[in-house]
């Protein structure tokens, strides 16, 4: 119920298994309830629809049990399957090519390089008190920002993954491709880099502060493989709905996974070794290059991009087919062996799309209206149409 509410759970008949409401805490701790005319839709991603499906006695009996909840239905693959797109970054020191993130902070105005990393103070009111350089470098940071206003044009206009290649690497089905290549003129930031996709910066960079200071020049391909074979599952820990469930990736347990990688990493080598203008070294992880032996300008192992890939491949964020159509709601997307109750969300994709999943969960949504309004025999305005 949005960001006041503290984890919920559906509620059920008496009679049978079909859903009529919802029960909630609300930020008091208070326990609440809503009912539903119609029916109950769950369309909180890959984690939290199998998650709250979990919670209301719909999954796996023994996982339930285990949990200390009551199985109302016995769904052995609620929560199962679990498949998402992995990337492995792969940076390259690119001088006179690459975009420096000081560039693009200016581009983006001065608010965004406010401390406590950027050189303006976090207060815009203490702006008054800024050195001659750093009212400079604002008046600067303002004309870009209004430049992009009136323009249109600018990084600020940038969304940086600035290209793409889809390919197949020869490795996988015929019928699709199984490689994604991005590329960011420009190498994320230490705060994104360590807090957001966690990698342990003195491990992936022989010296993070040179590689990611302000002015360094670098690009990043992502190398990412886009028909996984492996899977994971979403586990309930506890019935207590504040309770985060684990997320279990089971990344490169299909071995087929990590061999498709390494074929899109080569791949990457290719493409920057034919730069224009020519590229600098990959900046392999300094501890992974000593265990392999590896010289710079030399051809890699196939065991060190195992490897890199092991230690630095990070989500994608395509979480998806925990509630797959099939084994946890049917064609209509309705749970099975319940009445009343939908999923509408990436969680229902009976496998991963071979590509980014957000237009995908965009026709899910469109679908399932379409569903609603037949079902329910509703009519639609000509505005709603």
């Amino acid at each position: 119920m949005g960001p006041r509410s503290r984890g919920w759970r559906c509620s059920f008949e008496n009679s049978g298994l079909t859903a009529r409401g919802i029960e909630y805490r609300d930020k008091a701790g208070h326990l609440q309830q809503v009912t539903a005319a119609k029916e109950i839709i769950l369309s909180a991603g890959a984690v939290g629809s199998p998650h709250l499906l979990m919670l209301s006695g719909i999954g796996p009996r023994r996982e339930l049990e285990t949990a200390g909840i009551r199985c109302k239905l016995d769904s052995p693959h609620v929560g199962k399957h679990l498949k998402d797109h992995a990337e492995v970054g792969m940076v390259y020191s690119a001088p006179g090519i690459g975009t420096p993130l000081m560039e693009l902070g200016l581009s983006a105005g001065p608010d965004n390089l406010r401390g406590p990393h950027g050189p303006f103070p976090q207060d815009p009111a203490d702006d008054v008190n800024l050195p001659p350089e750093l009212r400079e470098l604002k008046t600067e940071a303002e004309r870009r920002l209004m430049d992009w206003a009136e323009t249109g044009s600018g990084l600020a206009s940038s969304s940086i993954y600035d290209g793409i290649a889809f390919f197949s690497t020869g490795l996988g089905d015929t019928h699709t491709h199984d490689g994604q290549i991005g590329f960011i003129p420009t190498c994320f930031g230490a705060d994104l880099l360590q807090d957001r996709i966690f990698y342990d910066l003195d491990q992936y960079f022989d010296d993070p502060q040179k590689r990611l200071a302000p002015d360094a020049e670098n690009v990043l391909f992502l190398a990412s493989n886009c028909v996984p074979r492996s899977e994971g599952e979403i586990n309930i820990l506890s019935a207590d709905p504040a309770c985060a469930p684990e997320i279990n990736f089971n990344y490169f347990s299909d071995p087929h996974d990590l061999k498709v990688m390494v074929a899109i990493m080569r791949r990457v080598l290719a493409i920057a070794a034919h730069w224009p203008g020519g590229l600098g070294e990959w900046l392999v992880p300094p501890k992974l290059a000593e265990i392999h032996g590896y010289i710079p300008g030399e051809d890699p192992s196939d065991a060190l991009l195992e490897s890199c890939a092991l230690y630095f491949a990070a989500t994608v964020y395509h979480l998806s087919c925990t509630c797959r159509i099939g084994d946890v709601v049917d064609a209509r997307l309705k749970v099975k062996g319940v009445a009343n109750l939908r999923v509408a969300d990436a969680s229902v994709m009976p496998d991963i799309p071979s590509g980014n999943i957000n237009a995908p969960s965009m026709m899910i949504g469109e679908r399932a209206s379409d569903l609603i309004w037949a079902d329910h025999a509703l009519s639609r305005t000509p505005a709603m149409a």
